[in-house]
């Protein structure tokens, strides 16, 4: 199962790259998922927020550094980069860090590194 939620990760990621499909970026994740440390306290917050996120740097790529499991739950540290479109000016995370845990082929539950949210925001908000 490790694997497969692996997959499932990486395919949600291609999706928050791809301009194009960014709208199917939560389809794997639970409607009823359970936020920690995001910013966001639903799953519509966390929606609004990578909307925010999209429009202001609207080329945002996302990169898995490293992936690892353990039964039912993915820890990922990753960095991004793009272009800031009310600046001009390219932005970067250079690691951030989050935890997911899945049920069937779902993620149900996901944890954020403390700060991470917040860095995130005072980035995309010039």
């Amino acid at each position: 199962m490790s694997d497969e939620n692996i997959a499932i990760l990486r395919e949600s990621i291609e999706k928050h790259n791809d301009p194009e499909r960014r709208d199917q970026y939560l389809d794997d994740y639970s409607e009823e998922l359970t936020l920690h440390g995001a910013n966001a306290e639903s799953f519509e917050e966390l929606r609004a927020f990578y909307h925010a996120v999209w429009e202001a740097i609207p080329d945002l790529e996302v990169t898995i550094e490293r992936a690892i499991t353990d039964g039912d739950e993915v820890a990922v540290r990753y960095s991004w980069a793009g272009t800031h479109a009310a600046t001009g000016e390219e932005v970067s995370l250079d690691s951030g860090l989050t935890w997911y845990r899945f049920e069937d082929g779902e993620i149900v539950e996901r944890w954020v590194a403390s700060g991470t949210g917040g860095a995130i925001r005072d980035i995309i908000e010039p």
